[in-house]
């Protein structure tokens, strides 16, 4: 073999080896490359999947810290609540409250170790246990309410807000105004009057009469129960003299002996005299 064909040869050789390397080095060159391609999809997949859930857990840590907030306030407070039906509760100081249909009284947990605050909306009956070192407080919305034990009706629902004694003393503070109850004394307010002290019709009270018109001394008396009395017009100017203790009826029923006029009760605000 001359030594032109000894070269082209061993050209051949060599080539065909460096073509074989170089399909090795190609395949090791595309696996690397696809390996590395594999490894950015797993990445954004674990992107894509971390950036979906982050909301999710946000709105996992929201909510917990929300309930665990509204745990916490519902824990500190006592709410007792009726609905179509009235209901009687008893108060953790012993005191009873017997509600009316669509009240509320609301009390913080710790009610009676310090003091004895509520909010009251609605209607309903107190029976409070005597405690002078804690008195019973109840904000009723535009007036409060104060006593040391006692029972009262309380009508925070109505127009004419209303505070009814039948025991005890009951203290009542209205913007500047404070007005003291005795047992059988009522106190009102509406939009369209004053604070209104009065009394219950059982309360007995003195009058004295000085040949007084007749209806003056009606007058007096509707003024002094908050009540309307009606009588037969002729005798409006007939003269009243004396003085006279007792409740409505009793009072009612002597001036008006001399006109041979009887008290007739119509309704719990409404007289007729006959």
């Amino acid at each position: 073999m001359s030594l032109e064909e000894e070269f082209e040869k061993n050209w051949k050789s060599a080539t065909e080896e460096q073509n074989k390397i170089d399909d090795i080095t190609d395949r090791k060159i595309w696996t690397g490359i696809e390996k590395k391609i594999e490894r950015r999809k797993s990445v954004k997949k674990i992107y894509w999947i971390a950036a979906a859930l982050i909301p999710f857990f946000a709105l996992l840590i929201i909510f917990k810290n929300t309930f665990q907030t509204s745990g916490r306030g519902a824990e500190r407070i006592l709410v007792y609540e009726t609905m179509e039906k009235g209901k009687l509760f008893q108060l953790p100081d012993g005191s009873t409250v017997d509600l009316k249909p669509y009240s509320t009284l609301t009390l913080d947990r710790s009610f009676g170790e310090k003091d004895r605050k509520m909010v009251f909306v609605g209607q309903g009956k107190f029976s409070v246990a005597k405690d002078k070192a804690r008195p019973f407080r109840i904000n009723a919305g535009e007036f409060n309410v104060q006593v040391l034990g006692t029972q009262f009706f309380l009508d925070q629902k109505s127009t004419e807000k209303k505070v009814e004694l039948f025991e005890g003393k009951v203290k009542i503070e209205h913007g500047k105004t404070i007005t003291y109850l005795l047992p059988k004394e009522i106190w009102i307010n509406d939009n369209g009057k004053q604070d209104y002290h009065f009394y219950h019709p059982d309360k007995q009270r003195s009058f004295t009469f000085d040949h007084a018109a007749y209806s003056e001394a009606i007058e007096q008396l509707e003024r002094t129960y908050n009540i309307s009395i009606s009588y037969p017009v002729q005798f409006k100017n007939k003269k009243v003299s004396g003085a006279f203790t007792g409740n409505l009826n009793e009072v009612l029923s002597v001036i008006s002996y001399p006109f041979n006029l009887k008290p007739e009760k119509t309704s719990e605000k409404e007289i007729i005299l006959k």
